[in-house]
């Protein structure tokens, strides 16, 4: 199921990242933004729980509760310090790590020797739902090391992948080899040139 976050908001740190007037500190500050409200959507369409509560004042009412279970959140070591610690904000009950494929991107990801691994083990309770977070997809062969090495490791219950700038064949491939994950993604997608490049065009995030 591929699931769509859309508001101005979002948008508008979409538009810091790519402008070529922003500054790593702006570009970053967006990124780490945006983890908080891929965050904030992943509460609101899985974690929230319809409960009967009572006030200080004796009334009681419906309302909803977040009940978040054991998260893991996997990024790369790039994507870790901000996209990852945007999410991970939000969703207070994680655990967080990344994987460094050594600078290789597009289908030379797919089979590329991580040279540095920090997969946290949770103690005593397992994961309830693994999040690969990954703030570009232009083909998805990244995601999809991540995901599977990550799948391996900790044997979730639901998989969901999220990211800020995606193609559609990105959607598809990840679709394809990881058919039961759900995909969170901010906006409308680029499109993908002969190169395995996103169009309009990011800077490196």
């Amino acid at each position: 199921m591929n699931i769509k976050l859309d508001s101005l908001y979002s948008e508008s740190h979409k538009s810091v990242i790519r402008d070529s007037r922003s500054n790593s500190v702006e570009i970053k500050e967006s990124v780490r933004r945006l983890g908080e409200e891929l965050g904030k959507k992943i509460i609101m369409d899985y974690f929230l729980v319809r409960e009967s509560i009572t006030t200080p004042m004796n009334s009681r009412l419906d309302g909803f509760l977040p009940k978040i279970p054991l998260c893991a959140i996997i990024t790369t070591k790039d994507d870790f310090s901000f996209l990852g610690i945007g999410i991970s904000s939000v969703l207070q009950n994680s655990i967080s790590g990344y994987m460094d494929f050594n600078g290789q991107r597009g289908i030379q990801a797919l089979n590329a020797e991580i040279r540095h691994m920090q997969l946290p083990k949770p103690k005593g309770q397992s994961v309830h739902t693994l999040i690969i977070a990954k703030a570009v997809l232009a083909t998805g062969c990244t995601a999809i090391h991540l995901a599977k090495k990550a799948m391996s490791e900790y044997m979730p219950r639901n998989i969901i992948i999220a990211s800020i700038f995606y193609s559609q064949n990105a959607l598809a491939e990840l679709s394809y080899e990881i058919p039961n994950s759900d995909i969170i993604v901010v906006g409308e997608p680029d499109m993908l040139d002969d190169d395995g490049m996103l169009i309009p065009g990011i800077v490196m995030v």
